[in-house]
């Protein structure tokens, strides 16, 4: 599946080594996270992490590298940790994301590992369509501020929520079924492009929506006090549901306006 995947986008991942290959994915990485003075990975560690066994995947369109992939291994029987996975700008959009995915979940059956975690930010509109409609991975915790503070260009500025999310890699992603939120109650709404205050769930409601803005990367930068006040509303609707047992069962993309998270009571 990976191998005809990248064939069809003329893309070559593979699994690298060599020093000078690590040199270039912590050169790639730094360039995609706008850090270009501070390593997001020293190519050092990433020595040290291969001669321990943990795949860094390099990704080439035609003689450019375009994206990479850095993950570890737990403890037998535990997931795979996808920590860090990106391309540069100009290759958003042509499906480079999803190849890299296929590349290391190929690599993690070889290996006898039949589940990967990774974060993302839940606000990133766009991510959470690909890691949930698209890969089939379910949002299993929020971990509020989980980095801490980060300086890098996406992320500086605004705490780093995380959403952990779970990959059944046995399952075939297209045969999942998920709810697009129709009939939902909202518990954070989209209004004017600020978000309603989280409204807790009441005695009788089994389906809740908690919207997310479109272009969460765009608000901060035009109005980051804005873009602020839907971490705080987003935060205080998943600490608490996920907190009390409901489960996120589905996103969907509401274009021009929003994306909205699914999910149902216990």
């Amino acid at each position: 599946m990976a191998d005809t995947r990248c064939a069809d986008l003329g893309l070559d991942i593979r699994e690298v080594h060599a020093p000078e290959d690590l040199h270039t994915v912590s050169q790639v990485l730094s360039r995609i996270w706008g850090t270009p003075d501070s390593p997001i990975i020293d190519h050092a560690v990433l020595t040290a992490m291969t001669h321990a066994g943990n795949p860094v995947f390099l990704a080439r369109h035609g003689t450019e590298a375009v994206g990479a992939a850095v993950g570890f291994c737990g403890p037998a029987g535990s997931p795979f940790h996808s920590h860090i996975v990106g391309f540069l700008p100009d290759s958003a959009g042509r499906g480079f994301g999803h190849a890299i995915k296929l590349r290391q979940r190929a690599w993690c059956l070889e290996n006898g590992i039949v589940e990967m975690t990774w974060t993302y930010d839940p606000l990133v509109c766009r991510n959470a369509h690909f890691n949930i409609s698209r890969l089939g991975a379910v949002p299993i915790d929020y971990l509020p501020d989980f980095y801490g503070q980060m300086t890098d260009s996406i992320n500086a500025g605004e705490l780093s929520d995380r959403m952990l999310i779970l990959w059944d890699l046995t399952c075939d992603p297209t045969a999942r079924s998920w709810e697009t939120g129709d009939d939902a109650t909202p518990a954070v709404e989209d209004r004017g492009g600020a978000p309603t205050p989280y409204a807790p769930p009441v005695v009788g409601t089994d389906s809740l929506g908690v919207a997310v803005p479109w272009d969460i990367e765009a608000l901060r930068r035009e109005d980051p006090v804005r873009a602020h006040t839907w971490r705080l509303a987003t935060r205080e609707a998943f600490t608490d549901l996920l907190g009390n047992g409901w489960r996120i069962t589905g996103f969907s993309r509401r274009s021009p306006h929003d994306g909205q998270y699914v999910l149902r009571r216990p």
